[in-house]
């Protein structure tokens, strides 16, 4: 994998003069890292016929997908549906897990993805703050447990994102030294208990250009996941560029 991996995650927002903003402000950037543009599904080809366009370093992923190939899902998307625009998805997120998105569904996504050659960017993290770091291992376990029961092909790649919900969208940011840990206790988690080639670890959670370093310097945190300064391209790109 690349040197640090940043993930823009735009959420409900968006349109494509953002997107073009994107374009034009990464359109020189050629460091080794890998920089991945998350926009809502109605983008995803306007966003994919743009980065083509200008050979741009940006990549594509989608937020969701449901665990189905097709079928009678209103409102849903398919890996089938995004597999043309999409090499990643993110899976599991806080806000969807708060829509009752249990780890059962969460793992069979993922599976879809691998089957799919689509790349899932799992999610996870407590909803409430606790002071003693053990009750957030052992919520992350429960959440990273059922991968234990899949058989994985040990070439594939995996992505996991720490994302404290208490921490995100209110400028809350977590302690990055308790980020360290618990980023550590999944690396762990992983070597020992999943049969997989790669695990990137990233966290997510108020990041932004103030304080993105404070997190990278982190032994095992490997990249960002970027929610609401991901709408600001220029704000984005100092947390790429190590800029604040």
């Amino acid at each position: 994998m690349n040197n640090n991996i940043y993930i823009a995650n735009l959420k409900m927002n968006g349109n494509i003069q953002l997107i073009d903003k994107y374009i034009n402000i990464f359109k020189d950037y050629n460091e080794n890292n890998l920089i991945i543009l998350c926009p809502p599904f109605t983008l995803l080809g306007y966003s994919s016929h743009i980065i083509n366009s200008n050979q741009s370093i940006l990549s594509l992923g989608a937020q969701n997908i449901h665990h189905e190939t097709e079928g009678a899902f209103t409102g849903e998307i398919s890996a089938n549906l995004i597999k043309p625009y999409s090499e990643f998805s993110i899976i599991g997120h806080s806000e969807r897990r708060l829509n009752g998105e249990s780890n059962e569904i969460i793992t069979k996504k993922i599976i879809t993805c691998f089957k799919n050659n689509i790349k899932p960017i799992l999610c996870v993290g407590e909803y409430n703050y606790s002071d003693n770091v053990d009750e957030t291992f052992k919520i992350i376990e429960l959440q990273l447990k059922p991968l234990k029961n899949i058989i994985l092909d040990s070439q594939l790649s995996l992505l996991i994102a720490y994302e404290p919900v208490w921490a995100i969208g209110n400028n809350n940011a977590c302690d990055p030294d308790r980020v360290g840990e618990i980023a550590n206790f999944i690396k762990s988690f992983t070597t020992n208990n999943i049969n997989i080639n790669e695990v990137n670890i990233l966290y997510g959670g108020s990041v932004d250009d103030k304080n993105h370093e404070d997190y990278l310097n982190q032994k095992n945190i490997n990249g960002l996941l970027v929610g609401s300064a991901s709408l600001d391209p220029s704000k984005f790109f100092k947390i790429v560029t190590n800029n604040r």
